[in-house]
């Protein structure tokens, strides 16, 4: 399938990721943007770019038609994802390959078995994968109340239809079952059209743990060794490394080749992640599939030295895995921190505005994968994320003391920031042992660090941003009927300048 002129189905950092693999390739890409992205990074770093409608995401990145128009109206002949939107769409994916374009990703009909998690479990259950006892029958709710009472507390509470953690609810009691059940089908409704829920049993304080894998169109798998995605807030993670610092090398070839074996039994196309729970006796459980590249991929690259995206355009295009198994490599340790505008005191709660002041940082291994840049308005349509700053050592604690150095270089100003929490977590003794688990953040033990922006720094801004102001009032003068005439009224202007 061709690949010669690739739109990009999506927005900020992985957009901007996207596009400069890309560049290295000499393959063209096309940038589409809602109203409020006119002025987007990724839109100032495509070679063309289409409006494709209103903010909101529903009337403009995750219309197919929009998307298919603007293909036509640019020859771009293959659409990239990311992450997000319409990755794990069945139905738009389906629109767009009946259009006769290269859709970077899995089948419609892949994703409609590893979206219905009812189904992946069953996939996962076939090839010897365990699973978590759970309830999946359709039932009523007061017939779900008694079924729950003889599983046993605490559960989960997820949709069948449900991904990037949306909806889910850990319950206790019964109480909170019941509580739960209308919350989470009315999330599931207006998240994916669907009221459907299932019961698991919950393990209490897991490792979250990915292993990424790849399939090409000729049947070849292979696995890119784990990462650990304990770290969350909402079922979302915002810290990754890799590899686990709680897998052991006959765990990793297991959950590997587990992996892969799930992969190979959807035939799966493309670039992919299959995750996993660990109980604190190192047993491991099937949790989902992630058809699409991930947020954290950044590490696995580190690890290993490849290019996921290039992987994922070889493999549009029909081209075999560039490696087997046995040469995929395994090099030292990286972590990533999720650079989100939110505050972590106000449990995490989303933050926008424009950003007045930013300093990225810099140094030996280390990367800064970002969408915004000085000036930017941050919308409060759209997911919180700055940047992504990852960084790589030969061993965990190099890796770590990298990524302290670059957050205490990291400057952010005009929106609440997670920079100073990330500092706090890095010096975080259970964090620093690598004893990890889901619930790492469920109380807010880094609000007895106080942190929070820097009192000199928050000022600093502060002037800088009234300055700035001023000087955009000086050079939009209003006319005066008492002033000088029209004509010289830029001398007194440039006077005012000079001050």
């Amino acid at each position: 399938m061709p690949v010669t002129r690739l739109l990009i189905a999506n927005r900020g950092e992985i957009a901007c990721r996207i596009m400069r693999t890309c560049r290295e390739i000499d393959i063209p890409t096309v940038a589409v943007y809602s109203d409020s992205d006119r002025g987007a990074m990724h839109v100032r770093l495509a070679i063309l770019s289409v409006p494709i409608g209103p903010t909101p995401a529903r009337e403009s990145y995750m219309r197919a038609d929009k998307l298919i128009e603007a293909c036509r109206k640019t020859g771009a002949d293959s659409i990239h994802p990311g992450y997000g939107f319409i990755a794990e769409d069945p139905e738009a994916v389906r629109q767009i390959q009946e259009a006769g374009i290269t859709w970077l990703g899995p089948s419609a009909e892949v994703l409609e078995k590893m979206d219905n998690k009812i189904t992946a479990r069953e996939i996962a259950r076939s090839v010897g994968c365990p699973v978590l006892p759970g309830i999946q029958e359709t039932m009523g709710d007061e017939e779900l109340l008694d079924e729950a009472r003889k599983m046993g507390y605490p559960l989960m509470v997820k949709p069948v239809l449900g991904r990037d953690g949306k909806g889910m609810r850990l319950v206790k009691t019964a109480g909170d079952l019941r509580r739960a059940l209308p919350r989470v089908k009315g999330e599931s409704i207006f998240s994916f059209w669907d009221e459907r829920v299932y019961l698991e049993k919950a393990i209490v304080h897991p490792r979250h743990v990915e292993v990424q894998i790849a399939g090409d169109s000729h049947g070849n798998y292979v696995y890119l060794w784990e990462r650990e995605g304990s770290v969350q807030r909402r079922f979302q993670q915002i810290c990754e490394e890799a590899p686990s610092p709680g897998v052991t090398p006959e765990l990793r070839r297991t959950l590997g080749e587990q992996a892969v074996a799930i992969a190979r039994a959807v035939g799966y196309v493309g670039i992919g992640t299959v995750e996993f729970l660990l109980d604190q006796e190192g047993n491991h459980y099937f949790l989902e599939m992630t058809c699409r590249i991930q947020g954290g991929h950044a590490v696995t690259e580190w690890i290993t030295g490849q290019d996921l995206v290039k992987w994922q355009i070889d493999i549009a295009q029909g081209k075999k895995l560039p490696l087997t198994q046995d040469k995929i490599p395994f090099w030292g340790h990286a972590i990533q921190c999720r650079i989100n505008a939110e505050d972590a005191d106000r449990d995490f709660a989303p933050s926008s505005g424009r950003i007045q002041y930013l300093r990225s940082p810099q140094g030996h291994n280390l990367r800064n994968d970002s969408g915004v840049y000085f000036g930017w308005e941050m919308s409060p349509f759209y997911a919180p994320l700055l940047a992504k700053i990852s960084t790589w050592g030969q061993t965990r604690q190099e890796a770590l003391q990298r990524m302290h150095s670059a957050l205490m270089e990291m400057r952010l100003g005009g929106v609440r920031n997670n920079v100073a929490f990330f500092k706090t977590l890095l010096e975080n003794k259970q964090f620093l042992k690598g004893d990890l688990h889901t619930g790492i953040l469920a109380h807010p033990w880094w609000k007895q660090k106080a942190v929070g922006p820097s009192l000199k720094f928050a000022v600093a801004a502060a002037l800088f941003d009234e300055l700035e102001m001023e000087e955009r009032r000086a050079q939009q003068p209003t006319p005066r009927n008492d002033c000088v005439p029209t004509s010289q009224a830029w001398k007194s202007l440039n006077k005012f300048n000079r001050l």
